[in-house]
């Protein structure tokens, strides 16, 4: 199911389908800047998340480190994204194993760009956190897929997210 309503201030909308996916640079676990460029050539998830180490962001990023190989057999990278610092993405990634890249969007202006914010993380008031979100994009890295959703405790549809990738 998706949706385009924000329970904050956002200065720009959810991109639409085919797309091009807004360009953005942020810093890895080992803080080495990437760019969304440097996937271009392969499909890619971007698997926005509200908080590293809570339970259903954990759940969500084990079940694609899971599935990862199947992913890859449909050709696609998985890449994590959050508001948290890359330290705390570094712990969470090496706590629970993670085998993709975790991006920090510490300034959070990937989450803006893409009309993805969360204005209130539970009782914290202004936080400014990711909406959970997932975008597959193609090899020209448009946009084939989006989900965004305004509850954070809801999951992605994880076959779905496989169907599309083999469509494509």
């Amino acid at each position: 199911m998706m949706s385009n309503s924000s329970s904050g201030m956002v200065s720009s909308t959810v991109p639409d389908k085919s797309q091009k996916a807004p360009e953005f640079e942020l810093p890895d676990i080992d803080m080495k800047l990437r760019k969304l460029s440097d996937y271009k050539g392969k499909k890619t998830i971007l698997a926005f998340f509200p908080a590293a180490e809570s339970p259903v962001c954990t759940r969500e990023m084990c079940s694609f480190r899971d599935s990862f190989g199947d992913l890859e057999k449909y050709g696609a990278d998985v890449v994590g994204i959050s508001v948290d610092g890359p330290f705390a993405n570094k712990m969470f990634g090496q706590n629970h194993h993670i085998n993709f890249p975790l991006l920090s969007d510490y300034k959070r202006q990937v989450i803006n760009n893409y009309g993805i914010v969360m204005k209130d993380l539970g009782p914290l008031t202004d936080y400014n956190a990711a909406k959970r979100a997932i975008f597959i994009l193609d090899k020209d890295q448009k946009i084939q897929y989006r989900w965004v959703s305004d509850n954070p405790l809801i999951e992605p549809n994880y076959d779905e997210i496989k169907e599309v990738l083999r469509t494509l």
